[in-house]
């Protein structure tokens, strides 16, 4: 995003309080709370809008589902009809080879079979061509449903950026002014951080949790339905249910570490570090060894979580791009600052152009440098492409 500033709101000493002071703030605020409202209504609108897809979306699938079970057994009754049609026409061209052999009412008998059996298998396979077009328009149907789900949701996200953005406090107009450029890229990111993360969360519970207790309501009706009839299939329907139960709850855990990991709080900063850099290994299968010189201790909640979230960010990055298959991660630990050192044997990057690109595919670097510069810490990223990317990331120590 490129904010083009107007020289005329150059921070000077002479200029800015002379603009400040022809500004009629009462008529700006007046202009900006009706943007607001328009605003939020508009973000109420789409909200309702993506909600209605993602409900007739639903009802789609369930339907979709449905018409794909008709079409599958429509397809096995046509089969079932050729094969007896195809006896029944044998039946038929014997009987009428020899009418010495048959009677009459024999005859008639395999003749009404035939017939019978051809009127029925056109009846059917009308029947699955009708089931085959209607679950093609179900599928563009819902096809359509989710391009329109998409599109909402990222209005949304662009309506939600705007109107935080528009509702922060207008009392410093002068000096907001100053650096606006560089002001307005950071506080863009970080309401864009807030927004995407709340979007992934809210996705990650609706496709995962929110599914899967979905299914296990449906599933404990239809156990409750067989309790008197199928007890055996009842016990292996509950056991099903207990592993679908025991997947949504790991999920869960995955989803609350994520959002705040709770050994940090408890344990501290290198125990949930190992416990991270060991479940990363086990789960990308990327050989990772944290090492760690000086004495193991708790410091500031501020400083453990911006060092657990950029090693984070930076083994990320390494498991999306890097393609690496050794990851050495040091963290050394004084009394007056952290260091920490990544390294990893992945294919590099040019670094001065990531770091010069504000594509969302470097808002990791971006992201990473921000935090640690919030801290007055330094990161220092070196890569040469195919020989792999050093991190070195200091923190001064603070109360």
């Amino acid at each position: 995003m490129e904010v083009i500033i107007d020289h005329r709101f150059e921070a000077s000493s002479r200029g800015l309080p002379a603009l400040a002071n022809e500004i009629d703030t009462k008529i700006l605020d007046k202009a900006i709370q009706g943007t607001l409202l328009a605003i939020e209504e508009g973000k109420h609108q789409v909200f309702e809008i993506a909600e209605s897809a993602r409900k007739e979306h639903q009802a789609l699938r369930d339907e979709s589902a449905v018409v794909q079970r008709q079409v599958q057994e429509t397809i096995q009754e046509v089969d079932r009809l050729e094969a007896q049609y195809r006896l029944a026409r044998r039946k038929l061209v014997e009987v009428s080879q020899d009418f010495a052999k048959y009677t009459e009412t024999t005859i008639k008998e395999a003749y009404d079979a035939a017939h019978v059996l051809q009127a029925q298998l056109l009846v059917t396979r009308e029947r699955e061509e009708a089931l085959r077009a209607r679950r093609d328009d179900l599928d563009r149907r819902l096809r359509n449903l989710e391009a329109t789900i998409a599109k909402a949701e990222a209005l949304v996200t662009q309506l939600s950026i705007a109107f935080s953005y528009l509702s922060g406090d207008l009392q410093n107009l002068g000096t907001a002014l100053k650096n606006a450029e560089q002001r307005q890229y950071l506080g863009m990111r970080v309401i864009q951080a807030q927004e995407e993360e709340r979007k992934r969360v809210a996705r990650e519970i609706h496709d995962g949790p929110a599914q899967m207790m979905a299914n296990v309501v449906l599933r404990a009706e239809i156990c409750e339905r067989m309790l008197d009839r199928d007890v055996e299939k009842v016990r292996g329907e509950l056991r099903e249910l207990k592993e679908m139960v025991r997947a949504s709850l790991s999920e869960v855990r995955q989803i609350i570490f994520d959002l705040r990991p709770m050994a940090l709080d408890d344990l501290g900063l290198v125990p949930t570090l190992r416990r991270y850099l060991a479940d990363f290994q086990d789960k990308h299968r990327v050989i990772t060894e944290l090492k760690v010189y000086g004495r193991e201790r708790r410091f500031n909640s501020a400083l453990e979580v911006a060092v657990f979230r950029t090693v984070q960010e930076a083994l990320n990055n390494i498991w999306k791009h890097a393609k690496a298959k050794v990851t050495n991660v040091k963290l050394e630990l004084t009394e007056k600052q952290i260091a920490v050192l990544i390294d990893d044997d992945g294919v590099g990057f040019a670094v001065e152009e990531a770091m010069q690109s504000r594509e969302d595919g470097h808002f990791g670097l971006i992201g990473m440098q921000e935090r640690i510069q919030l801290l007055d810490g330094k990161v220092e990223i070196r890569s040469v492409p195919n020989k792999g990317t050093r991190v070195h990331i200091t923190l001064p120590i603070t109360e």
